[in-house]
């Protein structure tokens, strides 16, 4: 299975995919993996940025081809309506061709948690080190203007893990997943 944890940035998906990932025995391929070769050696959102990560994504996803099909795999990732370009449904295009490709059932979990929340997890440390976005005060403005979505998955969910630690949230979505496979 692709398990692609979808989510405004700073709710929580690289800690719960971590989590997740060895809950079921998975990979996880978080979307700071992928795209920071991009982020560090181009200009963001030029031309080159787009074609850099074009070009990551599509090695990573061969690889990911070549795992074993009983091995998960869990992405992260922010799928949104309404950016500066069309490359986040370019990107959920191919990640929902990537299951096509591997022949297996995509998962997708939007995770979300109150803003104020999401303020306090933006301010970590940890995110600097990841390149991640590091602007809070964007955030009501992207809410507003643009949707998270997730056509063409097999199976949708939501999950609100403002109170959770990540953990639980990956207790909650594998309990999901598991509870939609064929017996």
């Amino acid at each position: 299975m692709i398990i692609s944890l979808n989510g405004w940035p700073g709710v929580g998906k690289l800690t719960a995919g971590l989590e997740l990932a060895d809950i079921l025995k998975g990979r996880l391929l978080d979307s700071h993996t992928l795209f920071n070769v991009a982020i560090t050696l181009t200009d963001y959102r030029s031309t080159e940025y787009y074609d850099v990560a074009r070009r990551v994504r599509n090695i990573a996803f061969e690889y990911v081809l070549r795992l074993p099909s009983d091995i998960p795999v869990i992405l992260t990732n922010v799928i949104a309506t309404g950016g500066p370009s069309d490359f986040a449904e370019e990107h959920w295009q191919a990640v929902c061709r990537l299951a096509r490709d591997r022949k297996c059932p995509l998962y997708s979990a939007t995770l979300d948690c109150a803003p104020d929340e999401q303020v306090r997890r933006m301010a970590l440390p940890s995110r600097r080190a990841h390149k991640k976005l590091l602007k809070p005060e964007i955030m009501p403005e992207l809410r507003q203007t643009r949707s998270l979505f997730d056509d063409g998955a097999d199976y949708r969910n939501r999950f609100d893990n403002t109170d959770s630690d990540p953990h639980a949230t990956a207790v909650e979505i594998a309990s999901w997943v598991r509870a939609t496979l064929p017996r």
